[in-house]
């Protein structure tokens, strides 16, 4: 033909899912998407790149192929005595397609259970009649919600009026079927009908209670009973309780859990706003715009913990470390909810 091609024989015929075979010298295979290469063939070329007679076929020059075009070796993803998966990893749908295509039909999974607390008299059930002096549980839906969203789905919720005898009972009842970890909002404060955290240290021990952060100072972390479960409470407000959560929380979860990282990178980018010095590290809810061309932060106006209005407006946290200050258009870390969910 002038370019060193010539025609060679189909001697075989490879669909998917068939056995490989093995090609004779001389000739040519045709083999489809997903077939096995067989014995005796090194290439593959695209029948586009090819001319058919009747029962021929005419490659391309030689120059334009190479061993091992077009195919997809043995052990590319894995080989045997690989880790696929590692302990800790999160059981994803991309985690079940890896395992699954090295054969694997089960895993082994840590399921923890978590038993989420809602504290005060004050709280009435969504979808319950208004009533004086009431406001709705908003904290309960929303820690079973976050923990649902970051693969905790095995959670308990249960409401804790304000009463130091009762509060002691119900602790009593969920320590007689100890869960994982206890998860509360609201009762950790100093007031006279914040109970939990009295509770707390008589059914427990208390490793600290407040932080210098910002919404969120009264968080408290102990320990319950004699199996120590790991209790945590979180103010009562929502939108520190959504903070204390994807900052605190969820990291120890997932550190338990055999996780790492237990935080994603945060971005750096610049903010729209001036940042004033705090005894607190804060985390300000904000999104990323686009502005010229480039993404920077905006604050939310409103930054009262008691606002989750604010949080489904945003897209993410920025954070403003303690006694922290700077100007409009200088950059602060920023971790978008879905990082932090992921």
């Amino acid at each position: 033909m002038g370019d060193g091609t010539r025609s060679l024989p189909v001697t075989l015929r490879v669909p998917a899912g068939d056995p490989p075979g093995e090609l004779a010298p001389g000739g040519a295979a045709r083999i489809f998407t997903g077939a096995p290469v067989p014995a005796g063939a090194d290439t593959v070329l695209m029948q586009e790149d090819c001319e058919f007679g009747d029962g021929t076929v005419t490659p391309p020059p030689a120059t334009q192929a190479r061993p091992g075009q077009n195919i997809r070796p043995a052990g590319q993803d894995a080989r045997q005595g690989d880790t696929v998966l590692a302990a800790g990893t999160r059981v994803s749908a991309r985690a079940i397609g890896l395992a699954a295509s090295v054969g694997v039909s089960e895993l082994a999974v840590r399921r923890p259970r978590v038993v989420v607390l809602s504290s005060g008299d004050e709280l009435l059930p969504p979808g319950a009649p208004p009533a004086p002096g009431k406001i709705y549980n908003s904290n309960g839906p929303l820690m079973e919600s976050l923990l649902a969203d970051s693969g905790f789905p095995d959670v308990t919720a249960l409401w804790l009026p304000d009463d130091r005898a009762r509060t002691r009972e119900a602790l009593d009842q969920l320590l007689a079927d100890p869960p994982d970890l206890v998860m509360a909002s609201g009762g950790v404060s100093v007031g006279e009908e914040d109970h939990l955290r009295a509770v707390l240290e008589e059914r427990g021990e208390l490793d600290f209670w407040r932080l210098a952060i910002k919404p969120g100072k009264p968080f408290t972390f102990g320990r319950l009973g004699d199996a120590g479960v790991p209790f945590f409470g979180l103010p009562g407000n929502p939108s520190a309780v959504l903070v204390c959560y994807l900052m605190l929380v969820l990291p120890y979860l997932r550190r338990c859990l055999g996780g790492e990282p237990v935080l994603p990178a945060p971005q750096r980018l610049p903010a729209e706003f001036a940042v004033k010095p705090g005894p607190r590290q804060e985390y300000l809810r904000v999104r990323r715009v686009s502005r010229d061309g480039a993404l920077v932060l905006e604050k939310h106006p409103n930054q009262s913990s008691g606002m989750l209005s604010s949080a489904v407006w945003a897209d993410g946290l920025a954070v403003a470390p303690v006694d922290h200050g700077q100007a409009a258009g200088e950059p602060l870390d920023y971790y978008s909810f879905a990082d932090l969910l992921a």
